[in-house]
Formats: structure tokens, C-alpha cells, sequence
């Protein structure tokens, strides 16, 4: 019996022994425990003490707002910016960027004669539209500077606020996974949607340096051809005159009755009225050039620098293509449309299940994983089926989400709009076209043939009144028609400058020769 007791005592020991054993190469086995190669990252597995890959990523995306913000701060230069609708000359632009702070220095830099790139680089400097649209694109892009805020204070509190017991594994705190995704994940999205949002508020400060300038050129012009005018009409007067004097002198000796005498009268009053007007007409367009320089009303202008428009233009097939990739309507419906393209993909990924297995991922939370009252697994017990590593486990939830489905309209009905706008471009660049087309040919016939023939005309009906072998009807017809031959002329040089600037306006960009 004691034998029995002996031998049962001893097996007793030997299995204890052997379940010690067990439990030992148990317990080694489950702390070196790691996943299958496949499902860890390609640098780091999930046991290192380094910063895990989403933390990487987080700092990538990060550098990457950053980088962007000084991207677009440059593009506020007008010297840098790569789709500017216009580029002033840096030495005079750097000349003249301090003088035109001052109103004052302003003014007086206009009382001599100017020329139509001080005033282009003028408009860009003093305009109100212009200064406002700069404001709303500097709102932007401080936008795009908040992106990261809500994710570095998260993690800020979560670094202060985890769990005192982390589970199995190192002793290492880790961010919640409810607040960040796998890069590339929500707040890739959110800077690539802000950045959308600056690109908006970009073109629309190219619309309004565009139109500024565009509406300056033509004012320009105006005042040129109205100067040119006045000119024309005072030269037209002192041919009167000697008409008058001839008329008076051949009604003297009895050759003509004094009805030509009032006629003459009659066509240097007509005149003497049409150049106050001229004056009167020339106040309204120096006000607006003071409008859109932000100057005072009773600012004194000079006189413009008499230049010749350009004549040459690229093929209409180029306008095109140009109008197609620079005009800011254009671009800036492309960004909208890239904007609300990221909100679908940022909704869509916060709706559906996150891109990880969670394999090795756990929260900070104070909770048992092992051992009888564990709650939950520590690792998955089993591998749902996938498409590939990453991807959603059920890729169709979330799908028929009616804000996803208004959006999508929405989506569609932009790219519908761009569609029409592209249209519609393209028209405004043929209709810029011809006009400008039309202004040079007939610039061209009045300055070629038409202004020397009437200018013929009228010193061969002037002799021959003066010999009396010319009707006075004649000769007032011959004096009218070089009047409006000369004037003619002019207004086609002046619309070649204006449908020029519409043309440049149509496409997008100042064109160069």
C-alpha cells in the first residue's frame, strides 16, 4: 500500500513537472509571437519600439501641407505666379511697388505722361477689387494651414490620456485608431480638399487682376483715341476757318452768295460743340481710370503716350488650346470639381470600414485581454476575405448613403458645367477674334488708301472753290469727308487696343509677340 502511495506521489510530480514545461514553452511561445510576414509593413513590424508607419505618414502629409502653404504664399508675387494673367515688368514693377502705396506719390507720378504699362502694373497694385481678392486667397491659404490642427491636439490629448494598462506586447502608447486611418487617409483628404479650396480662391484673384487690367487697357485706349479726336476736330476748325475767309472774300467781290458764308458758320458751331463734348467725354474716362487706381476724383491726369496696338496674334486653333488651359473660369471650375471629387472619397472612406485588418492594433484602453475575464480577443482568430491588403471587408457599405448621392449630383452637374463653360469659351475667343481681326483690316484701308484720297480730295475742291470752278456743296462734302475719314481711322486704332485686350481676356493671358 505504501508502495502505491510511493509510486502515485511520484507520478503526481512528473506530471507536474512536465505541465510546468508545457506552460513555460506556452508562454515563451506566445511573448515571441509575431504575425506572418505578409501581414506586417514592408519596414517595420508591429512590435517595434519606433514610431509605427501611420505616425510617419501622419508627419508626411504634414511636411506636405506645409510645403504647400509656401507654394501658394509665393504665388502671391506677381513675378512668380505661374498662370498670372499678367506679368509686369519686374525692374519697373520694382520701381514703382513702394511709390504706389502712397496716394500722394501716385498722383504726381501721373500728372506728366504715362503709358499704358504704368498703368497695368499700377492696377495690380492700388485696386480695391484686386487688394480684396488678395485677402480672401490669403484667408484660404491660412485654411490650409488649420487642416492638422484637430489631428495634432487628439493626439496631444491622447498622449496624455492613455490607458495605464496597454494589453499585452511593449509598453508603448498608441493613438486610438477611431481618430486616425492609414496613410493615405482622412487628413490626406482634408489637405488635398483645402488645397482645392486655395486653388478656387486663387483663380478667382487672377479673374479679378484680369478684369482690372482689361477694364485699364480699355480706358487707355479711350483716352488716347479721345485726345487724337479732339486733335482732329481742332485741325478740322482751322480749315473752317480758311474755308470761312475764302467764302467771305469771293462773297465780297460778288462771286458767291452770302449762304456759304452761314454755312461755314454753321459747321465751325457744330464743331465747336462736338470738341466741348470731346472735353466733357475725356473727365468721364479719367475717372474711371482713378476708380480702378484707387485715386481721388479731382486727381489731375497727364497725358497718355501716344504707342501703335499690336497687330499680331496666334492662329485662332492656338487661342484654342490656350483658352481651354488658362482661362480662370475654366480652372477654377476644374478645382471645384477636383474638391467635391475628394469630399466623396473622404465620405466614402469614413462610411465604410477602415483600411486595416487590425491585426496587432490595439487602443489605449485599461481592459483585460488574456486570462479568464478577457472580454475580447487579442488577435483576430480569423482572416475575413479581401481583395488585397488594405482594402474595405465589405466595399458596398455605405454606398446608397443619401449625402453620397447628393453629392455625386452635385458632382455631375459641375462636370456638366464645365462642359458648357469650355462651350462657351470657345466662342468668346471667336466672337474676340473676328472683332479684333475686323479692326485690323479696316485700320488698315483707312490708313493705306482712304484718309490720303480724302485728304486729296479736299485740296482740289479747296483750289477750285477758291477759282470758282468748284460748288460750294462740293467743297463742304470734301471737307466732312476728311473729318470723318480721319476720325474713322482712329477708332480703329483704338479698337484694335480694346479688342485686343478682350481677346487676351477671352483666352485667359496676356499674349506675347
Amino acid at each position: 500500500m505504501k508502495a502505491k502511495i510511493v509510486l502515485a506521489f511520484i507520478w503526481i510530480i512528473l506530471t507536474a513537472a512536465k505541465a510546468q514545461a508545457g506552460y513555460d514553452d506556452l508562454k515563451k511561445d506566445f511573448d515571441s509571437y509575431k504575425p506572418p510576414t505578409y501581414l506586417l509593413p514592408k519596414k517595420e513590424n508591429a512590435f517595434s519600439s519606433e514610431k509605427p508607419p501611420v505616425d510617419s505618414g501622419f508627419q508626411a502629409e504634414k511636411k506636405r501641407i506645409d510645403a504647400a502653404i509656401s507654394r501658394w504664399e509665393r504665388s502671391l508675387k506677381i513675378e512668380e505666379s505661374e498662370y498670372a494673367f499678367f506679368r509686369a515688368d519686374p525692374k519697373f514693377f520694382n520701381t514703382i511697388k513702394e511709390l504706389a502705396q502712397d496716394e500722394r506719390a501716385t498722383a504726381e507720378m501721373l500728372k506728366g505722361k504715362f503709358s499704358l504699362k504704368s498703368l497695368e502694373t499700377l492696377v495690380l497694385l492700388r485696386n480695391p477689387g484686386v487688394k480684396s481678392a488678395e485677402k480672401r486667397f490669403r484667408a484660404a491659404i491660412d485654411g490650409l494651414s488649420q487642416v492638422t490642427a484637430l489631428d495634432e491636439i487628439l493626439r496631444r490629448y491622447t498622449a496624455f490620456t492613455e490607458g495605464v494598462m496597454t494589453g499585452i506586447g511593449p509598453m508603448k502608447g498608441k493613438d486610438p485608431v477611431k481618430i486616425k486611418f492609414p496613410f493615405p487617409g482622412v487628413l490626406a483628404l482634408k489637405g488635398e480638399i483645402a488645397e482645392q479650396e486655395v486653388r478656387i480662391a486663387r483663380e478667382v484673384l487672377e479673374v479679378a487682376r484680369r478684369d482690372a487690367i482689361t477694364s485699364i487697357r480699355a480706358s487707355f485706349w479711350n483716352l488716347l483715341y479721345n485726345r487724337k479726336d479732339q486733335q482732329i476736330t481742332l485741325e478740322m476748325l482751322n480749315l473752317l476757318k480758311h474755308l470761312e475767309e475764302v467764302a467771305i472774300t469771293r462773297y465780297e467781290t460778288g462771286k458767291t452768295s452770302f449762304q456759304d458764308v452761314i454755312k461755314v458758320g454753321i459747321e465751325r458751331d457744330i464743331l465747336n460743340e462736338n470738341l466741348l463734348t470731346l472735353k466733357e467725354m475725356q473727365q468721364n474716362i479719367e475717372v474711371r481710370i482713378l476708380e480702378g487706381l484707387n485715386l481721388k476724383q479731382d486727381v489731375k491726369l497727364g497725358s497718355p503716350i501716344g504707342t501703335e496696338p499690336r497687330k499680331k496674334f496666334p492662329s485662332l486653333r492656338k487661342l484654342y488650346d490656350i483658352a481651354f488651359e488658362r482661362k480662370q473660369e475654366l480652372r477654377r471650375l476644374r478645382a471645384r470639381i477636383g474638391k467635391m471629387e475628394r469630399m466623396i472619397e473622404m465620405a466614402e472612406t469614413m462610411i465604410f470600414p477602415t483600411f486595416s485588418l487590425n491585426f496587432s492594433i490595439y487602443e489605449d484602453e485599461a481592459v483585460q485581454k488574456v486570462g479568464t475575464i478577457a472580454k475580447k480577443e487579442t488577435f483576430p482568430v480569423s482572416v475575413s476575405a479581401s481583395e488585397g491588403a488594405g482594402l474595405p471587408k465589405m466595399p458596398w457599405y455605405g454606398s446608397s448613403d443619401a449625402y453620397l448621392r447628393q453629392t455625386r449630383h452635385k458632382l455631375a452637374a459641375l462636370r456638366a458645367d464645365l462642359s458648357k463653360a469650355e462651350k462657351a469659351a470657345a466662342t468668346k475667343v471667336r466672337m474676340a477674334w473676328f472683332e479684333l481681326d475686323r479692326a485690323i483690316r479696316e485700320e488698315t484701308l483707312y490708313h493705306s488708301r482712304i484718309v490720303d484720297r480724302s485728304k486729296a480730295a479736299l485740296d482740289v475742291s479747296t483750289r477750285g472753290y477758291e477759282s470758282s470752278n468748284v460748288s460750294f456743296a462740293d467743297v463742304i462734302s470734301s471737307y466732312t469727308l476728311w473729318l470723318q475719314t480721319n476720325l474713322t481711322m482712329e477708332k480703329k486704332r483704338t479698337d484694335i487696343g480694346i479688342a485686343y485686350a478682350e481677346l487676351e481676356k477671352a483666352v485667359g493671358t496676356t499674349l506675347r509677340d
